[in-house]
């Protein structure tokens, strides 16, 4: 995937199992979340014991979560060690 592509994965609660999303090496460019109650997520680097890249609270409804600049750099990929809500679902946009 060349520095300029953003592709997006979804990671529902239903189903949910803590795991590495998309490539090896990735940048979160931003977040899309959206729950009936609040959601929670962790994001970390590789694996559960990969230091914590961003481990955030949002509020009910649609929430936009941007990254700015080069976004943070996944460099053993991006791990989704836990999710948290009433019918949560993230998008995460990975470049």
């Amino acid at each position: 995937m060349s520095s300029f592509e953003v592709r997006a994965y979804n990671v529902p609660l239903a189903g949910f199992a803590a795991g590495l999303v998309g490539p090896a090496r990735s940048r979160i460019k931003g977040i899309l979340v959206y729950g009936t109650a609040p959601v929670s997520f962790t994001l970390k680097d590789g694996t559960n014991a990969g230091e914590t890249l961003l481990d955030l609270t949002v509020a009910a409804g649609w929430n936009d979560v941007y990254i700015p600049d080069n976004g943070i750099v996944a460099g053993n990929g991006v791990y989704v060690s836990a999710l948290s809500g009433t019918g949560a679902v993230i998008t995460l946009l990975l470049g």
